[in-house]
């Protein structure tokens, strides 16, 4: 019995892990769409990007995340952004 409740446990957050990773993901793409949209609004009024191509902080995006979203917005949208 004592078995049957630990490999009930393990499956239980198997599960748990593998439903964090796919909102990890999830998170990733709304973020690096997101920021692929801004690039395109700042190409439209002729202005380049901070740092690295629009491109690249869209890629930046998918493999960092939040913070790398963060870090876009503090270069680009922030009271520190240049203008």
């Amino acid at each position: 019995m004592d078995f049957n409740f630990l490999d009930q446990f393990s499956t239980s957050i198997s599960h748990i892990m593998l439903l964090i990773l796919i909102i990890n993901v999830v998170v990733h793409l709304v973020f690096a769409a997101g920021i692929a949209r801004d690039v395109g609004h700042l190409h439209k009024l002729n202005t380049s990007t901070q740092l690295a191509p629009g491109f690249a902080w869209v890629l930046a995006t998918l493999v960092g995340g939040v913070f790398v979203a963060a870090a876009y917005w503090l270069l680009h949208h922030s009271s520190l952004a240049r203008r």
